[in-house]
């Protein structure tokens, strides 16, 4: 089993204030978490970064001050998630075989663990696709623009997804092309998938596994790194 993982660091941070992916987080910049994690997996053969124009050299610079050598490339992200993931794809269709595996992890995402990476690439090489998530257990409503409960939603089955996620190439090449054909926005890669019928399999995500948005949430990781620290 070979896998490439691409992470996507190309976020400009509107909400954040900031590039939240180069905000520090216990010392190292957000992003270098989980490009570290995917450093000292055997499976993982080769990274690639996807990071905004502007800062390549920047993030260039970081990698090699973290010697996190299986970055093999420093992309310029796209305007939107999935041209991001699109530029990683072009380069991999022409140089990795069908079969390979490619995690796409939100490089916003700083707490994983090798369980929960092993785990789904296990579940891509058996079914073709394989994400992370966990069983939602708010109660969820439909709301108005204006701010009002239209209904409620029954939460029953659903489950609120994560990264990484991980799939066949050929499958993700597959799905990228028909959602470029179509004109699609997607806000995840299995939406991409979803379309062309396959089935995906969900492994149960981490509790930890936030995604950082606002700059509340780097607080929220901040605390949560020195609990487990003291405990």
């Amino acid at each position: 089993m070979t896998a490439v993982a691409i992470v996507l660091a190309a976020g400009s941070g509107r909400r954040f204030g900031g590039k939240k992916q180069f905000s520090i987080l216990a010392c190292r910049p957000v992003f270098v978490h989980s490009l570290s994690l995917f450093q000292q997996i055997p499976n993982i053969k080769e990274i690639i970064c996807v990071v905004p124009e502007e800062d390549q050299s920047y993030a260039e610079n970081i990698i090699a001050e973290y010697a996190l050598t299986k970055v093999k490339n420093i992309l310029p992200g796209g305007a939107k998630r999935q041209d991001s993931v699109a530029v990683a794809l072009s380069g991999l269709e022409k140089e990795k075989s069908p079969d390979d595996l490619v995690l796409v992890h939100d490089g916003a995402r700083p707490f994983l663990s090798t369980a929960l990476v092993n785990a789904l690439m296990q579940k891509a090489e058996k079914y073709g696709a394989a994400v992370a998530a966990r069983p939602v257990t708010d109660s969820l409503k439909e709301v108005s623009k204006e701010g009002f409960i239209r209904r409620s939603i029954p939460r029953d089955g659903v489950w609120a997804m994560q990264t990484p996620q991980v799939f066949r190439l050929s499958l993700l090449s597959a799905a990228y092309k028909k959602g470029l054909a179509d004109a699609m926005v997607a806000t995840d890669d299995a939406m991409m998938v979803e379309r062309l019928g396959h089935p995906i399999f969900c492994v149960e995500g981490l509790v930890e596994n936030i995604k950082i948005t606002e700059a509340s949430d780097l607080k929220r990781a901040a605390a949560w790194i020195e609990k487990q620290s003291g405990e």
